[in-house]
């Protein structure tokens, strides 16, 4: 069973480095081009440009053609002044109309000039959703990406661990064999070859795991097998007041709440020129037949074209648009002061990843330290049990402290990089 169970670890952790590397890099690209949510994202987007037009605003003219044709078949009875009197029964009369009609607002209280505006800022809104999409989906990848080095490594990490293992048996049954070890020792070391058998598994079933939420991210069929780089790469330094100033430049959710109080001001601005006179311009190109059984004309016929002006003020309509125009100028309270707290959440934010940041760049520096010697003590505890000097718990015990030590490194290593990217991310650099 132990050796069986050594296979099987060792060829699937050897099979994780056989693929092509694919790079970070090449993640991200693979998903800014693949992802489901960034293309569904960049519809909406396009939604949004596609509805900022002059014409979509009011501004341009609108042109018709029209026609009508009825028939009247009423009975009719017509009495004149001079006494005669006209009557048919089923009297026919037949009206055909057709025109070509413009008309054109060229004032509306400087309304389709807001609304425009408003157009053209719920555009940069769709552009600026669009951008958080990309960065979050961005930021994701590469945070599985780095926790896939970070587990292959551990990966690596307990292999060499049950290396140590087996060579621990190794001398556990030579010993039993010449009577210097008992068969507890060898017992208790295939437990513990067992026991780090077993935690490879599970480093195994975490790999997948986070090579199939790699792979759905960049469109791909989760079960496509990858390899990734072999380190975390180097944290460059950063300055934490240059990330402010950025983050109030650049950050793509700050940004969006700017956008929707501008929005919502224009909103304002389109109520009110809604309270203001409105003047329309038309013309008209018509044609007009009718014919009647009875009355005074049997046929009547008009071509030609028509035009004029029409003003209107509006002077009361039960208060509605007083009551739309302060609910607008709440909405735009609110954007303003959604703004702030954006604001306000974001220094938070910023401040919280700084924190985690440093403190996890001094966690990878200590236990950098500390590394080195405890690599030393797990080669010379080796070595004294393998000359009987030490016991096998205390070899055991100098084992676990070595891979625990590999692990917190690697833990910091990954939270170091996982608080930059998110310090890029608020500051508006992750692109």
């Amino acid at each position: 069973m132990r050796p069986l169970i050594t296979f099987l670890v060792l060829c699937l952790t050897t099979g994780l480095f056989a693929q092509e590397v694919l790079t970070a890099e090449e993640a991200v690209r693979l998903a800014v081009e693949r992802n489901y949510g960034i293309r569904l994202a960049r519809l909406d987007a396009k939604g949004a440009e596609l509805l900022n037009t002059p014409g979509l605003a009011g501004m341009l003219p609108n042109l018709d053609a029209v026609g009508a044709y009825t028939i009247d078949n009423s009975s009719t009875k017509q009495t004149f002044f001079s006494g005669e009197v006209r009557e048919a029964d089923n009297a026919d009369a037949r009206v055909l109309d057709a025109a070509v009609q413009l008309n054109w607002t060229v004032f509306d209280g400087l309304t389709m000039f807001a609304t425009k505006d408003r157009l053209e800022a719920l555009e940069l809104i769709g552009q600026t959703q669009l951008r958080q999409r990309i960065e979050a989906t961005v930021y994701e990848v590469l945070s599985t990406y780095y926790q896939l080095v970070q587990l292959r490594k551990g990966i690596s990490l307990q292999r060499e661990v049950m290396r140590i293992s087996q060579e621990r048996l190794t001398i556990a049954e030579a010993g039993q064999r010449i009577g210097t070890a008992s068969g507890l020792a060898v017992v208790q070391a295939r437990l513990d070859l067992s026991t780090d058998s077993a935690s490879v598994m599970d480093l195994l079933l975490r790999d997948a795991e986070s090579a199939s939420r790699l792979n759905t991210l960049m469109a791909r069929d989760p079960a496509t097998p990858l390899a990734v780089a072999p380190e975390i790469p180097t944290i460059a330094p950063l300055d934490r007041a240059q990330l402010n100033e950025q983050s109030l430049q650049a950050n793509s959710m700050l940004q969006q709440a700017r956008q929707q109080q501008i929005a919502a001001d224009l909103h304002v601005q389109e109520l009110r020129g809604d309270m203001l006179p409105r003047l329309d311009v038309f013309a008209n190109y018509g044609y007009t037949r009718s014919s009647s059984a009875v009355g005074f004309l049997q046929s009547n016929q008009s071509l030609g074209p028509d035009m004029g002006a029409r003003l209107s003020i509006p002077l009361f309509h039960g208060g509605q648009q007083r009551t739309a125009r302060d609910v607008a100028r709440l909405q735009r309270e609110q954007a303003a002061l959604s703004t702030e707290q954006v604001a306000l959440n974001l220094q938070e934010s910023l401040l919280n990843a700084w924190n985690a940041h440093t403190t996890a760049l001094q966690r990878e520096a200590l236990e950098l330290e500390q590394l080195t010697g405890a690599r030393t003590q797990v080669d010379v505890a080796l070595e004294s049990y393998r000359l009987g000097v030490l016991t096998a718990l205390e070899l055991r015990d100098v084992q676990v402290g070595y891979l625990a030590a590999e692990q917190r490194l690697l833990v910091a290593r990954y939270e170091a990089k996982v608080s930059e990217l998110q310090l890029k991310w608020l500051a508006g650099r992750l692109l």
